[in-house]
């Protein structure tokens, strides 16, 4: 998995997580920490159980419901087109 147009896409740390922008679409999304984490570990090139464990190193949340979380906000960006298998 990879987030498309690697490229194009920007990562910005704020106060509250960080945004996420698409220069080519010129969406962005505010992300939480956690989400904030999840795209970084899929913009260095890692996939979905990668992102689980360091959402369980960084977090005090179990790998159920990290699974659960992760997997929801990959298919979110898939759905807006972000991400592709």
């Amino acid at each position: 998995m990879k987030l498309r147009n690697h490229k194009d896409l920007a990562v910005t740390d704020t106060e509250y997580g960080a945004v996420l922008l698409d220069a080519k679409s010129g969406q962005y999304w505010q992300l939480n920490p956690t989400a904030a984490l999840v795209v970084r570990v899929l913009l260095d090139g890692g996939d979905e159980p990668e992102a689980v464990r360091r959402v369980t190193e960084h977090f005090e949340v179990d790998v159920e419901r990290a699974s659960v979380d992760v997997h929801a906000l990959i298919e979110s960006m898939r759905e807006a087109g972000v991400v592709q298998k």
